[in-house]
């Protein structure tokens, strides 16, 4: 199904279909953790949508056993939040009392509306929504296909699902082929991109870093995971600076995001960063919440990684008005469109990637015309509420039932569920 007609067909549903339909609804969106990753902003965007816009009854769970930032968001803006711990990857009888735990706590919430994020959510969400007397049941697949849970629960779990929403043809392919959804329930919404003011200007933030007016500062933001791929680019880092050392001239790279403790990537970049011998030419500054702030401190964006469905980091970056070199997978050349394509390297390459952010070094003149049609791309077909509206527009067919194939799913829980698990 192409872009086009998925887009086109979700503004004549948002146009056609009423927002009253979703008033009082109780509407639980689940993901994976509460902390804040690119997923989690698209869950709270329409969160906050449904539940200021649309009258709904909105509340975020998370499946994880802490809470973080995106519960502390949800206390900002008064939607209610909570955890429902699942062990996924525990024992047969621990999968099953987390699915009936979750079962059950959606039969309590009184859930109308199920809306999963995430691999993880949203093949528990398929399996149970239905024992728990949901009235719909939306998957939204956000991550790329490097997270799996094994093929007959996934299956199984689509097989029960009613209807699919991916940011990116990337994913809808993922879903059609992969994972067997049918085409004509799968809907692509490109992702909403809505950067806040910032918290300090240009000048502060490059002060409170160091960095003076004649160095060029890079910027990629995404939590340091290893689904991403920060190795290449401090190898292509390196180059970069080394080939600037030759003229006098000095540059930084900016690495924003999430440390995760669970997740060692980190610490192998910093030793990696270390062995380069990159020095002060590197700054990992954690997780940062002034991200329009820094973007606007920042001279060029650069992201590195090894599959993404629509990365919010890059989108980011165009939104900031910044020019983008980065690698060239799937879900980055539709986030950059064509005339991007020029300045994306193969996966793995950083001699590429090298070359890439050295000539948007040299040519500001360059720099400031691809980061305004960055820009104006954002602006045009990254818009929040279109997302927002779209959504709400593919959840309320799901409520007026016009799936039949929804109907015929065999049960979940007490059947299906429990024959593949």
């Amino acid at each position: 199904m192409g872009n086009s007609m998925a887009m086109s067909r979700q503004r004549g549903d948002s146009t056609s279909l009423k927002a009253a339909t979703l008033d009082g609804a109780r509407v639980i969106v689940v993901l994976t953790e509460l902390e804040m990753g690119g997923a989690e902003r698209q869950a709270l965007l329409l969160s906050r949508y449904l539940a200021h816009e649309e009258n709904a009854k909105v509340q975020i769970w998370g499946l994880g056993r802490q809470p973080g930032r995106v519960a502390e968001a949800c206390e900002e803006s008064g939607i209610p939040w909570r955890l429902v711990a699942q062990q996924w990857f525990g024992s047969r009888g621990e999968r099953m009392k987390g699915l009936a735990r979750l079962a059950f706590a959606l039969r309590r919430a009184r859930a109308d509306i199920v809306l999963p994020y995430l691999i993880l959510p949203n093949v528990v969400c398929g399996l149970v929504w239905r024992w728990a007397g949901a009235r719909v049941c939306v998957w939204n697949q956000r991550d790329g296909s490097f997270t799996r849970l094994g093929p007959r629960a996934e299956r199984c779990a689509v097989r029960q699902t009613p209807w699919f929403v991916s940011n990116s043809a990337h994913g809808a392919a993922f879903l059609t082929q992969t994972l067997r959804a049918p085409p004509e329930r799968v809907r692509i919404i490109n992702n909403g991109v809505q950067l806040a003011p910032p918290q300090a200007d240009r000048a502060t933030w490059r002060s409170r870093l160091g960095i003076d007016t004649d160095t060029v500062a890079a910027c990629m933001i995404a939590n340091l995971t290893r689904y991403k791929d920060h190795e290449t680019l401090l190898r292509a880092w390196r180059r970069v600076v080394r080939s600037l050392q030759e003229t006098g001239r000095s540059a930084v790279l900016l690495l924003a995001g999430r440390l995760d403790s669970s997740d060692s990537t980190h610490h192998a970049s910093k030793a990696l960063a270390y062995d380069l011998e990159l020095g002060r030419s590197i700054r990992f500054l954690g997780e940062v919440q002034d991200v329009s702030g820094l973007l606007g401190a920042a001279d060029l964006g650069v992201f590195s990684s090894r599959a993404e469905s629509s990365p919010n980091g890059v989108l980011e970056s165009m939104a900031a008005g910044l020019a983008l070199a980065a690698t060239d997978i799937p879900g980055v050349r539709e986030a950059v469109g064509p005339g991007g394509y020029e300045f994306l390297a193969p996966p793995g390459d950083d001699g590429a990637l090298a070359d890439r952010i050295l000539r948007l070094v040299a040519e500001p003149s360059l720099r400031a015309e691809l980061g305004a049609a960055n820009r104006l791309r954002i602006e045009s077909e990254f818009s929040p509420r279109r997302m927002c509206e779209q959504t709400a527009a593919v959840i309320i067919e799901g409520l007026r039932g016009k799936t039949s194939a929804a109907r015929k799913a065999r049960g979940a829980l007490g059947t299906e569920a429990g024959g593949v698990l």
